[in-house]
């Protein structure tokens, strides 16, 4: 299955990484299925959700009621997760990601996750790499892919370079997630609407 990952979906997913590199960081990805053809997923929109309670928690249980409200208004549906890990160089899906990134796949199997690569986030490739289920009956785990092999392309193949340039001029400070929202309701962290490329 075919996965497209539009350029404002990666600006907020870099953005989020970049405003807490000390932290791991946690979202989820919106967008649309085209069932009559190819069945092209096309992840249109990221919502920043945790960078404090990543566990399975209180906190997440209730960003996550509010963002599948708010896919619904927006006539989108949640196609994965992301995750940006706190360590350099650690590539895995934390536990409570897998959780989340299950109980989206029992709704939608074409569902996957996108670990942030944190070393290439100062660069201008694509700092991202797909996880997609365990083929294993038996095995829940997501399983890292390349870009080609997981047949994910980003719509704008400038979309890193434009997203490094917006954390450089420090736009990563106008975006919010839930997080901050629980401390200031003001946060807009569904929309993020201060943050366009």
């Amino acid at each position: 299955m075919p996965y497209s990952l539009a350029p404002l979906a990666y600006l907020k997913i870099v953005l989020h990484a970049a405003k807490y590199p000390a932290s791991t960081c946690v979202g989820l990805l919106l967008g649309t299925v085209d069932d009559k053809s190819t069945g092209q997923c096309t992840v249109s929109d990221a919502i920043p959700l945790l960078h404090h309670w990543t566990d399975l928690s209180p906190a997440m249980e209730a960003g996550l009621q509010l963002a599948d409200v708010f896919a619904k208004q927006q006539q989108v549906v949640f196609l994965g997760v992301y995750v940006a890990n706190e360590r350099l160089g650690d590539l895995g899906v934390p536990h409570s990601v897998q959780k989340v990134a299950d109980a989206i796949r029992s709704q939608r199997p074409e569902a996957l996750v996108l670990v942030v690569d944190n070393e290439k986030l100062a660069t201008n490739e694509p700092a991202i790499i797909p996880h997609l289920p365990s083929s294993s009956k038996s095995s829940t785990s997501w399983q890292p892919a390349s870009l080609a092999s997981a047949k994910f392309t980003l719509s704008d193949p400038s979309a890193p370079q434009k997203a490094l340039e917006q954390v450089r001029a420090g736009r990563h400070a106008a975006l919010g997630d839930f997080d901050e929202h629980l401390e200031d309701v003001r946060v807009d962290w569904l929309r993020n609407a201060g943050v366009s490329l």
